[in-house]
Formats: structure tokens, C-alpha cells, sequence
């Protein structure tokens, strides 16, 4: 019996994904101990692997030739990533070779019968072009893996960095730190309590810049100079219309540093700073090659309501997850505030660029490209305000999207594969690292696309109108359904075991991860498109809101989700597999349109404590500025509907692969059984009662492959080169077109006399799916 390619990709997709349930339990119920499995290790699981396929092969009714051929084939890739995984557990490289699998199995089998089926022009463009979204999502889906096996079942942390349990040595070196402060619009007793906690920082050598950037009402601003005046350690500039946002005002402070200062710290205005916080960090920079150090961002006044408990969860997958794995190929970020900068380092490499709203990721990556290393420490140290209402954290998630774009168009030359320059110092580890996370922010504009998938097969299954991309047989439907809830669920099971949330504020936290989708769709489109788009600062303060702002502030996606429900409806009019599954995708859709008012309307209603409550209603003004006419928030609703629009054109009356070479494997009687070589004509059979019934095949609905499930976090010009090594200052200085700043006349600048020394929890994504915070 001759094996087609075919039936061998279909059932190793079948056996692989049937296994990777089990695979996937086992990472998250077994805790690692002892040392990592070796090539002994390897082999006997991926010899059990292949009993296990070979079991299953046989279950589904597979000859003995496929079942052998499939049990090789998964067997054979256990061992394979041996290299790759040599720190996690046994485990942990089961579940990656089993995932890695099942997605090179799905794209595989589609390709295939896209070369072997005779779907026209038309129909071959749309194929393709659905193929390669598909293989984006699966890109996407591996960056998300890799980190969760990398932190459950990782058994050796080398370059793990905990200050916990490392005893202080007093003779270590503390090198002098400046502390840069930058501040717009912003209470005057938010920043006074910064202030004051910085002044209580247990180490001799700092001092303290503190710059207004741009902030017009002299009532926010003067209170603070006048504290500052009253302190010696303090420095005020007040810098009235001056360019460059946030880095213009940290690349200020940069060129009036004390010239004693060897480290710079940033720290943002509403943060309060443990009193260790420099004793413990500042001697890490004992390490040469240590450009920055970045210590948790972390959160206070969350534990009072639900939706902040939820929210608080959320934040806390970056630094838990993605900041942890990427520190082991020394890929960490620099997040900005409460991390600490050498600052030869910074000046070398040119400074703050001024052209990304992201400053700080994009600061890590020159400094990484140039040579250096970076450390993630795993304690906090500072704990600062969450955005008090849903609206605030979609301004956020659109600046950190946007920036994390940016970054991509900018140096994406760089995260290429390549060998190691003196231009380009970056290692494999960390272009992969910084080029997923760069694409993960698309992940959320793939979801839009896979919902306009499934809205489109409703639409082809009720009218008929053959215009589905891609027609799916039930057995492929299930499988994508499997692969959906599988990367769900693994999600909640992540932020539940690195957070410590129940399982009820797992979902909260995934269901804001989807309620920020369609912001998060937006951005990255424009990032694409817009050489600047709207600089979107994080708004510490709102005004009270009730459920008709929530609804009018997240008005998309509540359309969205009526139209995802109504679809629902109409999917399960009739009662077919296909319908069924199709359906209940959608109304996974519609929930996390829907999540979005739901959640601002949570926000508003949830308690706060008096002084925040306080601020929520001042309604200072917020930390935004157009930098683009109103007509460029056209560019993403347009962009995605002609994606969406051109798709449908491009279809035709395709036809799609069944799972019908494998004749057990079927979800009821709908099975298709038509060969690899000749599309069936119906995606679903009907079953034998309908047949004799005489009733005509309902159509089955047209979905895309896998997508990874929320399961959540940066330019317009050629790169420029960076130095290898700390060389020579870069000239920060104001030029002398730009306003000069109004400096409080303190006694700081007098001479100081140089004291004596005295002798860290984390984000993610996505951004959006788990990602930058």
C-alpha cells in the first residue's frame, strides 16, 4: 500500500495534536526538579512519544505503514530539540516538539492541497494569501510557547537574577547614580510623594533631576519647584514647549547630569521607590559589559476591586514570563522606569532617540546591538498607579503597540538571521527574541482577519454564494476549534500559575487582553502606514464615567460583537458539525469584542481609595497630544475592510481540505472522503439519514487555521550604527534655537561633597495578548 503525502500530513496532524493535550498538562501540573535532561532523556521520551503516536495511529484506524511512519516522524523530533531546550525538563521539550508538530503538520497538509487541487487563478491567490496569515499566526503562536515551556519547565536559571537571597556587601562599589524624574501634567502631589520617597533612598551617592516637560498650568508645576528648592539633592527644570515628548525631557536631564554620575536611573512620577532599591541594584554595574539593569514594574492600590485585581494580573505576564525567558539569551528590555542605565553606555549610542513613543524598548535594543548585556532583576523595588478607567489603558496599549511597530520598521534589518558583525552584535537568541516580540503585536489584527473569516463562511453557508475561501470538512474543524481552546486554556493556566490569580481572575485578565484587540489592531496598522501617529501618553487621571460613556468610548467593539452574535444565530439555525463549530467560535469573537465596554463600565464602577478616586475626577489634563490630522484614524478601519473586501473578491468558489484519507477519523457522518488530489465538491457530507432523505449538503463555513489565542506586551528612517563600546559622549545639549529651561535657583548647584557609600516581579503584551505593560 502506497502512503499519499496527504494521508501521511493529515494523520500526523491528527496524532500530534491528540498527544499535545496530554504533553501540555504534564508542563503545567509538574513543577522541575533536579538537572535538565540529557540526550539519554531525549531519547527515551521521544521513543515513548512514538509508542503514543503509534497507539493512537492504530486507534484512528491508520494501516500499520502510515502508524509507523507517522510514530518515526514525532519520535525523531523529541531529540531534535534537545540543543535548544537543554535547560528545561524532559517535559518541557515533549510539549514544544509536539506543538512545533501539530503546526508544521496543519500548514503542511493546507499547502499540499492547495498544489494538488485545481482552484483557478483566483481561487490559488486567495488560498495563499490565507495560507501565509496562517503561518504568521503560527509564528506568533511559537513566541508564546517558547516562553511558557522556557519558565514552567526551565530547571537551570544561569543568568537569573534575585537580589532576595543575595546577601549586601557594603564593599562593593556604589557608583554614583542621577535619578531623572520626567514629568507632564501631572498632579503636584502625586509627584511630591515620588519625591519624598526618593529623598529616603538608603545610598549616598544620587542626586535627583526632576523635568517638566511642557506643562502649561503654572498650579502643577510651581508647587514642585518650590519642594525642590528645599533640597539640596534636587533638581528642577521646567521646560516649556520643548520638542521630543518624554525623550527630548530625559535626553535634557542627560546633558545636565552630574558629571560624577556613572549610572542614570529613570523613574516614573507616580512611583514609589523602596528604600534599597539603589543598595541593591547599583552594584550589579560591577559587570563591565552591564548596560542597564531593569527591575519590575509593578502596582499599588489593586487589591480593593475586582477589575484592578484583574488588570494588576495582566500586567504581571510580561515581567513574570517574557521578561524572565528573554533574560536567559540576554534579551530583556529596558522598560523605562525603575531600570538603571550605564551611562558611558547611553551616551555612546547616541542618547534617547526622539523619533519612537517607546523610547526605552528601543534604547535596550541599540544597547544590545552594540554589544552590551542587560539584566532582568526579579524583585520590586517601586510600585506605581495602574490607568483608572479602561479608556486609559487603551490609550496606553495604542502607545505601546505603536512604539513596538515603530521599532520593527526601524531596525528590522537587524533582527534578521545573520552572522554576528561589529555592527551588529545581536545573537540569534536575541533578534528572535525582539523580532517576535516586535510581530506578537499583530497577533490581535490577525484576530480581526479570523473573525471576517468566520463571518464570511456564515455568510457563504446561508446564501451559498461560493465565496469562501477555504471550505472545511468537520474533522479540520475540530481541529481548529482544539487548537483555539488549547491555547486558551494553556493562557489562563500561565497567568494563574506565575501570578498567583484564581481562576476567576485568569479569565478576567485574558478577557481585557481581548477587550483590547480591535485598539491594538488600529495601532499596529497605523504603525505601518503612519510615519507619526497620535502620541498617546498614559492619562493618570479620568473623570467619572457611567455605562453611556462606556458604551460610546468602546463603540466598535460593541458593534462587533452584536455582529459576531448575531452570526451565532444564524450558524446555529440549522444544526450541522460545521455550524456548531463555527459558531462557537464566533461567539468566542463576541465575547472579547464585548469584554471591552464591559470592562470600562467595571473600571468605572469599581472602588478606589479617596485620594485616587480624587485625582479620577479632577480631570486634569490628559498626557495626549494629535500629531496627526483626525482623518488618519481612517487608515486601519479602511485598511482592514479592503484586506477583508479583497480576500472575498480574490476566493471564488474555492473548495477545501478534508481529513477524509483517514477513514475512522470522522465527527459524525459528515466526514468528507474525496482523495488528496481531487477537492470535494462539498466540504460536509451529509449524513446517510439526510441522504436518503433526499435533502441537498448544507455547506460548511470557511475558517482560517490556528491562531493563538490571546493567550496576553516600536519609524520612518534607516537605522543608524552604534558603537561597539563606550567611546565618547554624545552632545545632548540643547541647541540654541530651542527655549532654554527655568532652573530653580536652589543651592544644589554648589559644590557636594561626595558621601560615603553606604555599605525584584514582572508585565505581558502584549502587549494584547500577553505583552509589554
Amino acid at each position: 500500500m502506497v502512503l499519499s503525502v496527504g494521508s501521511f500530513l493529515a494523520l500526523t496532524l491528527l496524532c500530534s495534536l491528540v498527544l499535545l493535550v496530554p504533553a501540555t498538562v504534564g508542563v503545567f501540573t509538574v513543577r522541575p526538579h533536579g538537572r535538565p535532561g540529557g540526550a539519554p532523556g531525549a531519547l527515551a521520551a521521544g521513543a515513548l512519544v512514538g509508542l503514543a503516536a503509534l497507539a493512537t495511529a492504530r486507534l484512528l484506524d491508520a494501516g500499520w505503514v502510515a502508524s509507523c511512519a507517522v510514530a518515526a516522524v514525532l519520535a525523531g523530533s523529541v531529540p531534535l530539540w534537545r540543543r535548544a531546550g537543554r535547560a528545561w525538563a524532559t517535559r518541557g521539550l515533549v510539549a514544544w516538539a509536539l506543538t512545533v508538530d501539530t503546526g508544521l503538520a496543519f500548514l503542511g497538509y493546507v499547502l499540499h492541497w492547495m498544489l494538488t487541487s485545481s482552484l483557478g487563478l483566483a481561487g490559488s491567490i486567495a488560498a495563499g494569501l490565507l495560507w501565509v496569515v496562517e503561518l504568521f499566526v503560527f509564528v506568533l503562536a511559537l513566541g508564546y510557547v517558547w516562553e511558557l515551556v522556557d519558565v514552567l519547565a526551565r530547571r537551570e536559571w544561569p543568568r537569573g537574577v534575585d537580589l532576595r537571597d543575595r546577601p549586601r556587601h557594603r564593599a562593593e562599589p556604589h557608583p554614583f547614580v542621577s535619578l531623572h524624574v520626567p514629568t507632564h501634567n501631572e498632579p503636584p502631589d502625586m509627584v511630591l510623594d515620588t519625591l519624598k520617597r526618593l529623598l529616603e533612598l538608603d545610598y549616598g551617592d544620587y542626586e535627583i533631576l526632576l523635568v517638566d516637560n511642557n506643562t502649561d498650568d503654572p498650579q502643577l508645576w510651581r508647587p514642585v519647584e518650590e519642594f525642590c528648592s528645599r533640597h539640596d539633592r534636587i533638581r528642577f527644570f521646567h521646560l516649556p514647549d520643548w520638542p521630543g515628548y518624554k525623550s527630548g525631557a530625559l535626553n535634557f536631564a542627560l546633558s545636565r547630569t552630574d558629571p560624577r554620575a556613572r549610572v542614570v536611573g529613570v523613574v516614573d512620577a507616580d512611583y514609589l521607590v523602596e528604600p534599597d532599591f539603589l543598595d541593591r541594584c547599583a552594584p550589579l554595574f560591577a559587570d563591565p559589559d552591564v548596560a542597564f539593569v531593569q527591575t519590575p514594574q509593578d502596582y499599588r492600590e489593586w487589591e480593593h476591586a475586582g477589575y484592578f485585581r484583574r488588570l494588576y494580573h495582566s500586567y504581571s505576564y510580561f515581567f513574570e514570563v517574557s521578561q524572565r525567558s528573554r533574560n536567559e539569551r540576554n534579551g530583556a528590555i529596558f522598560g523605562g522606569t525603575m531600570g538603571l542605565i550605564r551611562r558611558d553606555a547611553l551616551e555612546a549610542v547616541g542618547g534617547w532617540d526622539e523619533w519612537c513613543i517607546t523610547e526605552d524598548a528601543e534604547l535596550s535594543l541599540r544597547l544590545l546591538r552594540a554589544g552590551w548585556t542587560g539584566l532582568h532583576v526579579a524583585e520590586s523595588f517601586g510600585r506605581g498607579i495602574m490607568p483608572l478607567s479602561f479608556e486609559a489603558l487603551k490609550r496606553q496599549r495604542f502607545r505601546w503597540c505603536f512604539g513596538g511597530v515603530q521599532i520593527l520598521r526601524m531596525h528590522w534589518r537587524s533582527l534578521l538571521p545573520a552572522r554576528r558583525s561589529e555592527e551588529n552584535r545581536l545573537t540569534l537568541g536575541q533578534r528572535w527574541s525582539y523580532l517576535v516580540g516586535g510581530l506578537q503585536w499583530f497577533g490581535d489584527l490577525a484576530g480581526l482577519l479570523f473573525t471576517g473569516f468566520l463571518l464570511l463562511g456564515v455568510a457563504d453557508a446561508v446564501a451559498g454564494t461560493g465565496v469562501a475561501v477555504r471550505r472545511l470538512s468537520g474533522p479540520f474543524l475540530v481541529c481548529v476549534a482544539v487548537l483555539v481552546v488549547l491555547g486558551a486554556v494553556r493562557a489562563l493556566a500561565l497567568v494563574r500559575r506565575t501570578s498567583g490569580a484564581s481562576w476567576k481572575e485568569a479569565v478576567g485578565a485574558f478577557g481585557l487582553w481581548l477587550g483590547l484587540g480591535w485598539v491594538v489592531a488600529q495601532a499596529s496598522v497605523r504603525g505601518l502606514v503612519a510615519r507619526e501617529g497620535a502620541f498617546l501618553r498614559t492619562p493618570k487621571v479620568r473623570g467619572e464615567l457611567g455605562w453611556r460613556d462606556a458604551l460610546n468610548g468602546n463603540r466598535v467593539e460593541a458593534v462587533l460583537a452584536m455582529v459576531c452574535l448575531l452570526a451565532v444565530g444564524v450558524a446555529w439555525a440549522e444544526p450541522t458539525p460545521a455550524r456548531a463549530v463555527v459558531g462557537a467560535l464566533l461567539a468566542v469573537q463576541a465575547a472579547g469584542y464585548a469584554a471591552a465596554p464591559l470592562n470600562s463600565l467595571s473600571a468605572v464602577r469599581s472602588y478606589l481609595p479617596p485620594a485616587l478616586r480624587r485625582r479620577r475626577l479632577e480631570k486634569l489634563p490628559s498626557w495626549t497630544r494629535r500629531a496627526a490630522s483626525s482623518r488618519l484614524a481612517l487608515v486601519p478601519v479602511v485598511t482592514c475592510a479592503a484586506a477583508v473586501t479583497a480576500f472575498v473578491v480574490l476566493a471564488g468558489p474555492a473548495t477545501g481540505p478534508g481529513l477524509g484519507d483517514i477513514p475512522s477519523v470522522a465527527v459524525g457522518p459528515q466526514e468528507d472522503r474525496t482523495t488528496d488530489s481531487e477537492p470535494p465538491s462539498t466540504p460536509t457530507s451529509p449524513s446517510p439519514t439526510t441522504r436518503r432523505s433526499g435533502q441537498p449538503p448544507a455547506p460548511a463555513s470557511s475558517v482560517p487555521g490556528p491562531t493563538a489565542t490571546g493567550a496576553t506586551p516600536r519609524p520612518t528612517s534607516e537605522p543608524r550604527p552604534a558603537a561597539t563600546r563606550p567611546a565618547t559622549r554624545p552632545t545632548s545639549t540643547p541647541s540654541t534655537s530651542q527655549p532654554q529651561p527655568t532652573q530653580a535657583t536652589t543651592p544644589t548647584e554648589k559644590a557636594r561633597p561626595t558621601q560615603a557609600a553606604s555599605p525584584t516581579k514582572p508585565t505581558q503584551a502584549a502587549g494584547s495578548g500577553p505583552k509589554r505593560p
